[in-house]
């Protein structure tokens, strides 16, 4: 997400195109080509497009008071270091404020684990798997999904046993 510029946002559309990841390597932010080199859409639910409508219009009117413009190359998350969004949001900077944000609710968790957490409610409601792995950005018909990423959940198991015991025939009552 600190890769993302608003020309990969499609409001409309309600979706975003993943096309380049961001990380800092020796202190140095590089924009470098996704994990797997590839695209990814990705669609969006309407409230998160309305909290995005939202920031786009903060984001233009920033820019314009800074007698700038939005193209197609602004990010959509910037650090204040560039209120102009000419440059990405720090991935550290991200996970720090996530932790910050984690400790002030009391919950002991990291960034990564959103992804985890994303990968099964998402099976869990019965989202098949290749649509998770895309959205998570896994090729391959999902192996990595279910093995990294799909925590085992004791109520899906719960859920399972009971459809297995409708699928076989009733038990026939103890004759007395």
């Amino acid at each position: 997400m600190c890769a993302l510029r608003w020309r990969n946002v499609d409001l409309d559309e309600e979706t975003i195109e993943i096309r380049r990841s961001y990380i800092l390597h020796r202190g140095i932010g590089v924009e470098k080509d996704t994990k797997t080199h590839q695209m990814r859409r990705i669609a969006l639910d309407s409230d998160t497009v309305a909290l995005l409508r939202d920031h786009r219009e903060r984001v233009c009117a920033r820019i314009e008071d800074l007698g700038g413009e939005m193209t197609d190359q602004t990010f959509v998350f910037s650090g204040v270091r560039r209120p102009d969004h000419s440059e990405p949001y720090s991935p550290h900077a991200v996970s720090s404020r996530y932790k910050e944000m984690a400790d002030r609710l009391g919950i002991a968790t990291h960034r990564h684990s959103v992804r985890h957490y994303s990968a099964t409610e998402l099976l869990t409601a019965g989202v098949d798997l290749r649509t998770v792995a895309g959205r998570l950005g896994h090729g391959g018909g999902g192996a990595t999904t279910l093995e990294v990423y799909a925590a085992w959940v004791a109520a899906s198991d719960r859920k399972a046993a009971e459809l297995i015991r409708t699928r076989l025939p009733g038990r026939r009552p103890k004759s007395e």
